[in-house]
Order: C-alpha cells, then structure tokens, then sequence
C-alpha cells in the first residue's frame, strides 16, 4: 500500500483489500472517494470499489453522503445503473476505510471519449439523451424520488454499442421532503448545476438542467460554464448546429427557473420524440400518470369557487353544491358520483340480502335489524353529504391547511409547506377526472397520505383549481419567500 494518507493513491495496483478484492485500475477521484477497477478474488468478477477513509476527510458531511449512496444503490434496480454488491469498512492502527463495491460499468465516460477525440452528432446526442431519460424517469418515479444530483459527463458511461450506465450516486439525495427544504448541503459540479442546487435544493427537473449541460459539452466540446449567459440562461445557439426543435428542447432543460424547466424525465422524453408537442405556456397541471404542459385553464362560468392569491398566501373556498334541484341532480349525474352510487347501491342490496337471510334464519331480532339499516342508511347519507361539503384551503410561504365541513363534522389536515409533496388531478381509465388529491408527508414518517377533495367540481373545475395551486406552489418549491403565518 502507498501513502495511506494521500487520497490521490490510497492503494497501489495489486494490492489486496480485505483479502477479497484485488486494485487492477484507478478509475478516478471525486469528492466523495476514490474509484478503482478490481477483481473480486473468488469471482474473477470485475468491480467497481469506491473508498473513503478517515483522515482523507476534510467534512464529515462527505461521510452522511458516502453512506447514503450505498444505502440508495442497495435498493436500485435498473440495468442502466451498475448493480450493488456490497459495503463495508476496514479498520487499520492509523485509519478507517469505507467501501462500495458495485459491478464495474463496461465503457468510457464521455467526458474520457471527448478528451480522446470522440464526437457525434445530433442523432447521436438524442440516443443518448433518450438513454439517460429512461434511467432517470425509474429514479425519479421511486417512492420517494432519487435525485442523482451530479448528472455531468464524467458520471454517463457509454459501452461500444452505445448502451449507457449512470453512476457515482455520491450526491445522490433520496428524501424529497429534505430536497424541498432550505438550507441543505450544495452538492453537484460548477457548469452542470442547476441555480436551485446553489440554494441547496434539488427536485426531478434539477437532473434534467445537468444532462442538458451534458448534451452541450457534446456538441459543442467545451464545459457550459464557457458559453455566455444571460440571466442565468446559457446562450448556446450560436455555438452548435442543430435543429430549431432541438435547440428548443435544449431550451426547455436548461430553463434557469424550475417551474420554467421540462417537468419530467417522461415529460422530456415525449417532447423529444414530438417537438412540435411541447407546450410553453403555464403552467402545468399534474396527473397521476405524470406531469404535462398544458395550456392556460380560464375560472369556468358560474362556478361557485372563491380564490384569493394575495402577499405569498394563497385562499382556496368551496361552498356546499346548490340544492336545487337541477344544479343538485347534474352535480350528482357525474361518472363518478354514480360509480359511487352504485358501488353504494350493491353494498347495500348485499347487505340486506345478508340481513334478510339471517332473519329467516331466526338468528337476528327485528330490533337488531332495525338498528343495522338505521346505521346503513346513515352512513350512506353522511357519505353522501361529505361530498357536498364545504372545502377551505389555505397555502403561504409556510404551512398548508386543508379543512372540509359537512353535517356539523370537521376534517382537518395541516403542515409545513415542506411536507407538501403536490396537489394532484388523476385521471382514470375512462379519461375523466376524479377528485383533486393533495398527497402530505405523515409527521415522522417515510411515506405519504392522499387526501381528496372537490368531489362535486365539473371536471373543468378541477383542472382549472388543481391549475392555479400549482402555479402558486411552484415558486415556493423554488424560491426563499418570506415566511407569513396563516
């Protein structure tokens, strides 16, 4: 072993690591460790063995980081992503070594196959874009979201048959709730972070700004931080030649503003295939089956909803559906309402059916039956009614409240704004809307709970509500706005 103290060669070639692996290659050095090649001994398997140790340490957030990574690549799975094979440590008088060990990704990096020369073209640069979306849009849709954080051509491995790999997760950040929060570790490299990752913050789009920096330094064969900018955006035009619908796709990743980005590695892969598809308006409602540009929604005539946006807060309040007749009769004729009637209906017939059967069994009394359709038909009214409640929301710079009224009873959820994961419009099957879901973090929890409201709005109410939250929220996620209470 060489200079144990030096982190530019930890170990020399040949050398054996706890007697398992032997060091064939020195792959690179980042801020989280040292990479090499080695030969698993009992194997022959070649892999990837990352190392950082004690006294090569001049942070101890690089060890929370080293030991997350190995936590998140032990729960991937993706044959894009080298496969995880194990973590330990190895203690010496002097020192304590940490490793991660991962199959060793077949190829170069693009940053190497630049340096010796290598170069594509267009098509070249969207198969490879395409690649990296598919290995991003798996990451982002895990529950909860892995942001990789330090998308740059050293980290994209290309094989000769132009398979791509995605590796070094030393930046890598698991918890979308902390990536919502401020004051988080920077991480990433200068040239292909995003300006949220500077205020320490990073979502799904933050990705998508560092393999567009990417695609840049391919086509145009130097660092992003050498192109001119302007307001933060990078002026590339005149430094390429592409296509306008790839340079405006180009355009749609490198947005400085988040909320101005492509919303989804999904999102980024669809516009690819059809430029003529992506949509610059705002802002962008959010379906379950992903996040897609749609145009500017108008408040639909004679709703009854009452928004106030004001100073970073944000009032949301609607009333209980009209009771008369006609409005009542289309409110309750919508496909869901009547899904729900007639789940509601079976239930009820099984029920009696059950009922009647027991009673001719001689095994219920009449008062016991009286009381079980009693308590049948008013769940089914407090059900029905619950839908006809009232819904207040309120949203600032710090909390969220969501409270809904009917028959005297209260539902109230609250929360920081950090643990508002989004508000939601899913689309069914049928391609209609069901009710609006805000999805919140459980306090102290891993996971997080729907809660739906809006079950009476026409659909195109619910588009345009779920639209104007969305383009309230938005900035938040992005910005430091002055804290207000509700």
């Amino acid at each position: 072993m060489v200079n144990h103290h030096s982190m530019t060669h930890y170990h020399a070639i040949g050398e054996i690591v706890d007697n398992r692996y032997r060091i064939v290659a020195h792959l690179g050095q980042g801020s989280s460790g040292i990479t090499y090649a080695a030969k698993a001994l009992t194997t022959e398997r070649l892999v990837a063995l990352k190392v950082l140790t004690l006294r090569g340490l001049d942070d101890w957030k690089k060890l929370e980081l080293f030991e997350r990574e190995a936590n998140v690549l032990a729960t991937l799975n993706h044959p894009g992503i080298p496969a995880y094979v194990d973590y330990f440590q190895v203690d010496t008088p002097s020192d304590r070594a940490f490793y991660i060990v991962q199959t060793l990704a077949e190829g170069k990096s693009l940053a190497a196959l630049v340096a010796e020369g290598w170069r594509t073209d267009e098509a070249g640069v969207k198969q490879i874009a395409f690649k990296v979306l598919t290995i991003l849009d798996y990451l982002h849709s895990l529950n909860p979201p892995i942001i990789h954080r330090d998308i740059k051509p050293q980290n994209i491995i290309r094989r000769d048959d132009g398979e791509i790999s995605l590796v070094d997760f030393g930046a890598v950040q698991q918890v979308y709730r902390d990536t919502m929060s401020y004051g988080s570790t920077v991480v990433g490299t200068y040239g292909y972070m995003s300006p949220e990752q500077f205020r320490g913050q990073a979502f799904p789009g933050t990705d998508l700004y560092g393999l567009g920096a990417t695609l840049l330094f391919l086509l145009t064969h130097r660092p992003p931080a050498e192109l001119p900018q302007r307001r933060l955006k990078l002026q590339f035009r005149q430094a390429v030649t592409v296509s306008d619908d790839f340079a405006n796709w180009l355009d749609g990743l490198l947005e400085p503003l988040i909320e101005d980005r492509l919303v989804s590695a999904q999102a980024a892969s669809n516009a690819l295939k059809r430029p003529q598809s992506r949509l610059t308006q705002t802002p962008k409602l959010t379906h379950s089956t992903g996040a897609i540009p749609i145009p500017r929604l108008k408040k639909p005539v004679n709703s009854q909803i009452k928004l106030k946006r004001n100073n970073g807060h944000l009032q949301v309040y609607i009333p209980n559906a009209p009771i008369s007749l006609i409005t009542l009769w289309s409110r309750m004729t919508t496909p869901l309402t009547l899904r729900a009637i007639g789940r509601g209906f079976l239930f009820i017939s099984f029920s009696f059916a059950a009922i009647v059967a027991s009673v001719a069994a001689e095994r219920l009394s009449p008062e016991t039956v009286f009381i079980i359709v009693l308590f049948s038909l008013g769940a089914a009214v407090f059900l029905l009614m619950r839908r006809l409640g009232t819904v207040r929301l309120d949203i600032n710079a710090r909390m969220f409240r969501l409270e809904q009224s009917a028959l005297g009873l209260k539902r109230l959820v609250k929360g920081d704004i950090a643990d508002l994961v989004s508000v939601e419009l899913p689309i069914s099957k049928e391609n209609k809307s069901r009710p609006i879901t805000l999805k919140a973090w459980i306090e102290g929890g891993d996971s997080y709970m729907p809660h739906r409201f809006g079950h009476t709005l026409t659909q195109s109410e619910k588009a345009w509500l779920v639209q104007e939250i969305n383009d309230f929220l938005q900035p938040l996620q992005s910005t430091n706005l002055p804290p207000s209470e509700l």
